[in-house]
Parts: C-alpha cells; structure tokens; sequence
C-alpha cells in the first residue's frame, strides 16, 4: 500500500510504503520517504509493472504540483531527480530482509 499525507496540499508531502499478505491487513511499514518528490502524490505501484520475481517494480507517481499551479511558497525540488509535475516513474529494487515464512 502506497500513503502519501497530503497536509495542508501546497507544503511538502511524506510518503509511506506498507506491506501485508492479507488485503486488509494487519499493514507493516516497509518503508518512511520524507518529502518524497517532495510533494508526490498519487503514488502507486502498478500490478503490471512488478516483475514476475517481485523484487523489481516500477513505483508511479506525480508531483509538486502546487509549485506548477503557482500555489508553492517556496521552490519545490525534484527529489529524486526525475520528479515533477507529470507521470513519473521510478525503478524499485526489493532487498530481502530474511523474513520467516
């Protein structure tokens, strides 16, 4: 599951990665990303865009866009580089934790 918290929608945003193997949980952070974009939202991961491993995807999502409505107080950066006002995608490697099965 893919969380961003929006605030007050012109400030920075944080986004949150969890993982459960039920639908509707219980949800585990899997991982903390402050300022990601640094005002990313519809983040998602697209089912078609995980490889048939699950250790590769493609994490989709837009971002600052109240920089490119004129909305932003101050200069919104492109993090990580690559981010901006459009669809962008950026390339996720799981790394394996050990976790009991």
């Amino acid at each position: 599951m893919c969380v961003t918290d929006g605030g007050d929608t012109v400030g920075h945003f944080n986004t949150y990665l969890l993982e459960s193997s039920q639908i509707a949980g219980p949800w585990k952070l899997v991982t903390y990303m402050k300022r990601f974009g640094e005002q990313s939202y519809f983040v998602n991961i697209p089912s078609k865009f995980i490889s048939s491993d699950g250790q590769t995807m493609w994490l989709c999502y837009s971002a600052n866009f109240s920089q490119a409505a004129g909305f932003a107080s101050e200069r919104l950066r492109a993090f990580p580089p690559g981010s901006g006002y459009g669809m962008c995608l950026q390339e996720v490697n799981v790394l394996a934790m050990g976790h009991p099965k």
